[in-house]
């Protein structure tokens, strides 16, 4: 599969939407266009982002180009415009090629990061994925995952506010290697993939993908994130707030982030090559 590049193609149509916190979206342009609307009228929430990618930007590696995967609405890429943005549907100007997830388009050892923010879950059989991005990372490159916790609290927020569900009881492991389910729209998702790989379960999903090292899993927010109403209607935090209540709840969450964290970011390396290889 070869990249696909963007030049005079027109963004995917999507319907005119304002989502709720709990309604979910007939598909993926859809959920695009409501997820860039409540972006553009939300400051506080943009801080909370900018906070994240300020991390992400943190860990990166520095042996080679940076590729974003789902980059949807365009929100990385304008905080960090080195990046290589890509996604499965023309979402707009901003996308420099399309890329499915499920069958990544890029050579071996080609890459030096993979970036995806919200999107492994939404991968029916993220196992794909991880040995598709081992394959085209470089040698100390890095798969960088930003993903929702499923912590008590977490899963709590999520039930009562956001649409897609949270399911701890799905068989992961179990159904890698099983025929994918179909997946009209790109709607499918479960906000617990992060939290079976690689907090309940690290050591079985690196045996199962060679070559990759997990680095961190690292939990952060609690309740400024929910306060900002997400990518939906509401938002309960003053901007000119909303940093200085991360840094204090920053504090707060690495004692508690077992139990209250909504985020998680985890950094996999690819294995260098063995000397004389």
């Amino acid at each position: 599969m070869s990249i696909r590049p963007l030049r005079n193609a027109q963004p995917a149509k999507a319907a005119s939407v304002l989502l709720m916190p709990k309604t979910r979206a007939l598909n993926y342009a859809d959920e695009l266009e409501a997820q860039k609307a409540a972006w553009d009228r939300k400051p506080a929430l943009r801080s909370v982002y900018h906070s994240w990618y300020e991390r992400i930007r943190n860990s990166l590696s520095p042996v080679g180009a940076t590729v974003e995967i789902g980059a949807g609405s365009s929100n990385f890429t304008e905080f960090y415009p080195e990046v290589i943005a890509t996604d499965v549907i023309n979402a707009g100007k901003w996308l420099n090629c399309l890329a499915d997830a499920r069958d990544l388009p890029f050579g071996e050892n080609s890459l030096g990061n993979i970036v995806m923010v919200d999107a492994l879950h939404h991968l029916p059989r993220p196992f794909e994925l991880l040995r598709d991005a081992t394959s085209a990372l470089q040698p100390g490159g890095r798969l960088i995952l930003l993903e929702p916790a499923a912590t008590p609290w977490a899963r709590l927020v999520l039930g009562l506010f956001h649409h897609e569900p949270v399911d701890l009881k799905q068989d992961v492991f179990g159904e890698d290697g099983t025929p994918p389910p179909a997946n009209e729209g790109f709607t499918f998702a479960n906000q617990a993939f992060a939290d079976l790989l690689f907090v309940r379960s690290p050591g079985e999903t690196l045996r199962r993908v060679p070559g990759l090292n997990l680095v961190k899993v690292e939990r952060s927010d609690f309740v400024v994130y929910p306060a900002t109403g997400g990518l939906s209607y509401f938002c309960l935090v003053p901007a000119r707030l909303a940093s200085g209540l991360q840094r204090l709840e920053a504090k707060l969450v690495r004692r508690t982030g077992k139990l209250t964290a909504m985020r998680l970011l985890v950094v996999l390396e690819k294995q260098a090559d063995e000397p004389g290889r």
